[in-house]
Order: C-alpha cells, then structure tokens, then sequence
C-alpha cells in the first residue's frame, strides 16, 4: 500500500510539473481567433488590428493573409494548418513582401523561456518556390529558420529557440523572408513558454509547489500507517 502511494504521488508531481510549463504565453498562437468559412482567405494590411493579439509589420500598403486549409485556389495542391484549421501566410496574396507579425508578453527577468512555431512550405509551379524562409527578432537577438521539404501540400517543420528574458517585456516577430517570386510562406502554432529548468538547474516556482505537496502527500500516509500499526505486546 505504501509503495503504491509513493508512487502515485511520483505520478502527480511529475503530471503537474509538466502541465506548469505548459502555459503558452502567446495570444492567438495558433491564429484561430478568426473565422473564416472552409476554404476561403483574408488578407490583412500592414498596421490593422485585423489579427487579434498581433502587430502585423512590415511595408506600409502590403499585407499578410489568413487561410483555411480547405483553400483550393490551387489545382492538386492542399494547404492544411499544422494546429486547428487556420494558418497565416507571410507572403501575403500576391504580395511577396518583407512582412511580419509580431507580439510582447510578460516575461521574467533571469528566467529561461522556450519558444517555437511551425514553419510550412509548399513548392512547385508558377507560385511557389524551393523553401520558406523566415527571419525571426527574439529577445533583442536575430535569426533565421527555413523549410526546403519540397511537396505539393504544405509541409510543417519546428524551428525552436531558448532564451533567459532581459526584459520584464519580450518582444518577438516572424518576417517572410522569401523572394519575390514564391507566394506561400507559411506559419502556424506560436508557443513560448517558462522552461521546465530554470537558470542553475533550478525548477521554476510552480513546479516546486508541487514536489513539496506531493511529499506533504507521502507525510501524511507514513503517519497514518503509523497509526494503524498494532501495538507491540
């Protein structure tokens, strides 16, 4: 019965670490906020609030777009979301700018955060080129992911990044950083989230919490079957 419940309380910390950093920071993550009827797309200018939870940045007068992935714009070619059904397309329709969205969460000064998205690419055609290409500003540092896996129906691929926040602000933004020529270059589920280790190997305060319920657990199950122990004659 013991060993059970030691066990079980193993389980539940583990359970609840995990689901402590599991918090997405990001609104809107996965650009769902919006309906769009099955198949269709909305285009979105540079400035508009037209994206709840993000800036849309870039070239004044260009735009990005929000699909369906029932669009079939495209003879033998599908576009489906890599979360939910929508997906936004940096690439705009027709527009093949520079832009981007970008959001600021609240963040902890010191503390390590993971963030994350999909990036798709669909290749082939008079449209579409050989990969996706995206430029992404994190915590005042730059860099780049591309997708090269070349099909006809949008193929997702996770770029990820670590960081300890400098600021009680974070911002971030994800630009297409593809030519001219390539129309599609596509997003989908935006996560950052607290790290399950903290700087120093040290777990954040939520997890923390729960080992020290988990051993009030065991505690009081050690003095109970204490005191349902017979008496020694």
């Amino acid at each position: 019965m013991f060993r059970r419940i030691i066990l079980l309380s193993a389980v539940m910390i583990g359970l609840h670490a995990t689901a402590a950093t599991a918090q997405n920071l990001v609104v809107n993550g996965s650009f769902e906020t919006n309906t769009l009827s099955p198949g269709n797309y909305r285009d979105m200018l540079v400035g508009s609030p037209d994206l709840p939870g993000w800036t849309i940045i870039g070239p004044a007068g260009t735009h990005i777009s929000q699909v369906d992935q029932a669009y079939a714009g495209n003879p033998g070619y599908s576009f489906p979301a890599q979360d939910g059904k929508l997906w936004v397309d940096l690439a705009g329709y027709s527009d093949n700018a520079p832009d981007g969205v970008q959001q600021t969460v609240a963040t902890t000064i010191g503390a390590s955060y993971d963030f994350s998205f999909w990036l798709g690419n669909v290749t082939g055609g008079q449209y579409f080129g050989t990969q996706s290409l995206v430029n992404v500003l994190l915590n005042g540092s730059s860099f780049s992911c591309v997708n090269t896996v070349q099909t006809l129906t949008t193929t997702w691929q996770q770029c990820s990044r670590s960081f300890v926040a400098t600021s009680a602000l974070t911002t971030f933004s994800i630009s297409n950083g593809d030519p001219s020529s390539d129309y599609s270059n596509a997003i989908d589920n935006v996560v950052l989230q607290l790290s399950a280790r903290q700087p120093g190997g040290v777990p954040e305060p939520a997890t923390w919490a729960t080992i020290i319920m988990g051993f009030g657990v065991i505690g009081g199950a050690l003095r109970r079957r204490q005191r349902d122990m017979p008496a020694l004659a």
